[in-house]
């Protein structure tokens, strides 16, 4: 968690350069982490009943006045790990459900480099490398491969090319992959980046890492689209404030995501569950539909399924609820706006990363 701090927040310029640079080679120069094997995925079982058997679920009253779900347990309690806090502590109202990015998630990622994995403490490697981190750690590798192959593919025949990461978090993999394109050589001039979050904590902290890092804080812009790389909030729950480009970008990321969206699933957490099904305005097909509104003609959607498994229910123990599908019915579920298979994919404990190409007519 302190070389996140580092990463993101003011100064320590060259620490967070050294951090992103050794993040670099782990993905572009080495293996992508291994999944987890049978050993510790029977491990996972064993604690889903041990959590399951020892959180107990409290209601207190939130800022606005509504009641708000918390969570005790003594043995994530007495580790006081960061991550643990987070688990345990209850989420916005609108968001109740979601495994909220930001610090946590990137605590994940920084895992891959190796001096950060050779000081970790034993609730770090418990809790951000355990089945379900390993797979996060999987996912974020392979999202970032994809997104700089099909990106230097375009550049390597002269053309342009416009990325965008919808609920993108702090953009870490889009930072990745722009200065990797940037140390490759390729005509800054040819590449637009966006990179977008519904929380603005999250933009301004990727706003502060594309300022220290040598390679992007050149390029930054503020608009949109334009030659360059801009960071801005986007709810993609509220269709006013989705981006009006149409047919602008060939390269898209959607990257968990889409698990907390009902619609052509093979099963829900309320299901798996026993509870009631789940409610609300949002389904993943019209999200689908707005991003295959964005996608150019022959554009790229690069997504992930989710599965159903003990270490995903881990965290259903703490109130978070999934739609789970597989590559069936991602397929499904993709068409909807457009998108057909590629054929390319990758697959791993819980997710599959694959690319989808945008399709008229």
């Amino acid at each position: 968690m302190d070389s996140v701090a580092v990463l993101y927040g003011e100064g320590k310029g060259e620490t967070a350069q050294a951090i992103c640079a050794s993040l670099n080679r782990r993905i572009f120069e080495g293996k992508a982490p291994a999944p987890s094997d049978m050993v510790r995925r029977g491990i996972a079982r064993l604690v889903l009943r041990l959590l399951r058997s020892t959180t107990q679920p409290l209601a207190r009253t939130g800022p606005d006045g509504n009641p708000m779900v918390y969570y005790r347990n003594p043995i994530l309690e007495k580790c006081g790990h960061p991550y643990a806090a987070t688990l345990l502590e209850p989420s916005r109202a609108d968001t109740s459900s979601f495994v909220e990015g930001g610090d946590p998630m990137n605590a994940i990622y920084m895992m891959l480099a190796p001096e950060i994995a050779r000081n970790a403490t034993l609730w770090d490697k418990f809790l951000l490398d355990s089945v379900q981190s390993r797979d996060v750690q999987w996912r974020f590798v392979h999202e970032t491969l994809m997104t700089h192959e099909l990106a230097a593919a375009r550049l390597k025949r002269g053309q342009s090319v416009r990325m965008k990461a919808v609920a993108g978090g702090t953009g870490l993999s889009m930072i990745l992959v722009l200065e990797q394109l940037l140390r490759e050589g390729y005509d800054p001039s040819l590449i637009s980046a966006t990179i977008t979050d519904r929380e603005e904590s999250n933009i301004r902290k990727a706003q502060r890492l594309l300022e220290k890092l040598a390679g992007t804080r050149l390029h930054l812009n503020s608009d949109p689209g334009a030659p360059g790389i801009s960071v801005h909030t986007e709810d993609i729950l509220d269709e006013s404030a989705m981006d009006t480009k149409t047919g602008d970008y060939d390269i898209i990321t959607l990257v968990g995501i889409l698990e907390y969206f009902p619609g052509t699933t093979y099963i829900t957490s309320e299901e798996n569950l026993g509870e009631p099904a789940p409610e609300g305005p949002a389904d993943a097909t019209d999200l689908i539909r707005k991003i295959g509104r964005m996608a150019a003609a022959s554009g790229h959607l690069i997504t992930n399924t989710y599965r159903l498994g003990a270490a995903a229910q881990l965290l259903e123990t703490f109130g978070k609820r999934f739609r789970y599908r597989g590559r069936e019915e991602m397929c499904r579920l993709v068409a909807a706006g457009g998108f057909v298979p590629t054929g390319k994919f990758a697959s791993a404990n819980i997710f599959d990363v694959e690319v989808f190409e945008k399709r008229s007519g």
